[in-house]
């Protein structure tokens, strides 16, 4: 295949009943042959012909664009709109930092990316759309959504559940939903079917995109569309946290759930989409221990939650049989988590297994411990976490005899002293959150409330 020299956000349109969305893009060759490609977004709801939507669309037409632009990662963009400074600094960030570990994986330098042009004489404006507080919470069926939606209705905010959709798997996000009294609202994403093939060309490279940056845009869309204020995510504090360093930078797994990534969505929003819209995220300022804790107060989600990223293959055929894989590294992460605040028996129900039982899982094992390597590329808890969660069993008297908690005290990792200190500090919420003024001290009392 001849070498890709030019990528281009060409257009986007909906239909005429504005619920259907079609982003196009194409790719430039060497040898003057061209690559067409569109990605389609169906919203269960009209999206109104208004200056916020219009802007919001332009965003999701730049924002989707990072699956078709990576795949060959040519030098130069062509784009049709005019960029202010501020937005052109905004996706300039987001590729290049929501890129980092598709960089690493790939060995490719950050100079490789093309670059996004803006104009300081170029002024947006704002306007007030007149919200409601209404909250849109994105449910993706796991612990952290499930605790940021409880918290809210333990405030009386009225919630919505969301689900961004590839193709028809809403995963365990039903149950969920229906367990927490809400009503969901699934928007269908389709991507282009060029793609796959695409990625298996020998140029191609291969890897992690920024996906929480989609699921916020398309979020804050249904916010326009329904005037709901809020679009609440559930990212913990550890998101913030790097993984790894390639060529003197960070490497972020989770770039688009960290607290970097929720103050520039939100400067990004307030200063060139609407005054009136809020992103943000409930648990910010928790720990991974700390929402186990929580997480733990709500039994009733325990035979439905999943935090396995597998149950969301697109391809049915390579999806776990039920709601964990008992390979990953966010199955083995959650089970080491969660194990203190519950207990042996309902752990093992969940997991269908006890996983420290699993010699196969060693390596990734000493991964998360710190043993070996780096944190693995995942959304999982942090090296310190685990080691806490896994003296916390021991003085409990769980998993014993176990083959990876032998593991652990082989590389005494298990130590006889008291953790009272390290748990109180892991229990302890951060200063590093962006909650909303009007919500800020109701929702971090009830928290910290509810924590001790």
């Amino acid at each position: 295949m001849a070498k890709a020299v030019n990528f281009t956000f060409e257009t986007y349109s909906l239909d005429k009943s504005r619920t259907t969305a079609i982003f196009n893009y194409s790719i430039d060759y060497q040898d003057g042959s061209k690559t067409n490609l569109s990605e389609k977004l169906i919203f269960p709801v009209s999206i109104p012909d208004s200056l916020p939507a219009k802007r919001l669309f332009q965003a999701l037409h730049i924002g989707l664009g990072i699956s078709y632009y990576k795949v060959f990662l040519p030098p130069t963009f062509t784009i049709q709109y005019h960029l202010s400074q501020l937005e052109a600094d905004f996706w300039n960030s987001v590729y290049r930092n929501g890129l980092s570990e598709f960089l690493y994986v790939n060995k490719l330098p950050v100079s490789k990316m093309a670059t996004f042009e803006g104009s300081n004489s170029l002024k947006n404006q704002v306007p007030v759309i007149g919200t409601k507080t209404v909250a849109i919470l994105g449910i993706g069926g796991g612990k952290d959504s499930i605790l940021a939606g409880e918290l809210l209705k333990s405030l009386a905010i009225p919630v919505t559940g969301y689900v961004l959709a590839t193709g028809d798997n809403h995963g365990q996000t039903q149950q969920v939903a229906k367990i927490m009294g809400v009503d969901l609202i699934g928007v269908q994403r389709i991507l282009d079917p060029q793609i796959l093939e695409l990625n298996k060309q020998p140029e191609a490279y291969n890897g992690h995109i920024p996906i929480s940056l989609i699921f916020a845009l398309v979020g804050l869309l249904l916010c326009v569309a329904t005037k709901a204020r809020y679009i609440v995510v559930a990212n913990e504090a550890p998101a913030s946290l790097p993984n790894t360093e390639w060529q003197g930078k960070t490497v972020n797994h989770q770039w688009s759930k960290s607290f970097e990534f929720e103050q520039s969505m939100q400067d990004f929003v307030h200063n060139t989409i609407a005054s009136d819209l809020d992103y943000f995220s409930a648990i910010r300022s928790l720990s991974s221990i700390a929402v186990m804790k929580l997480f733990g107060q709500f039994p009733s989600y325990l035979n439905v939650f999943t935090s396995c990223n597998r149950v969301f293959r697109i391809d049915q055929s390579r999806r776990p049989n039920n709601r964990w894989c008992g390979e990953c590294p966010k199955d083995l992460s959650t089970f080491i988590l969660l194990a203190p605040w519950i207990s042996q028996e309902v752990l093992e129900n969940i997991f269908n297994k006890n996983l420290f039982d699993d010699r196969n899982l060693e390596k990734l094992f000493l991964e998360l411990t710190g043993v070996e390597g780096h944190r693995p590329l995942d959304c999982v808890g942090t090296q310190d976490e685990a080691i806490l969660s896994l003296n916390l069993i021991a003085q409990q008297g769980k998993l014993a005899n176990t083959y990876l908690l032998e593991v652990a005290r082989k590389h005494r990792l298990i130590i006889d002293k008291d953790w009272s200190a390290e748990l109180a500090k892991a229990l302890t919420p951060s200063d590093e959150q962006a909650i909303p003024a009007e919500l800020k001290d109701q929702l971090l009392h009830l928290i910290q409330r509810r924590l001790t």
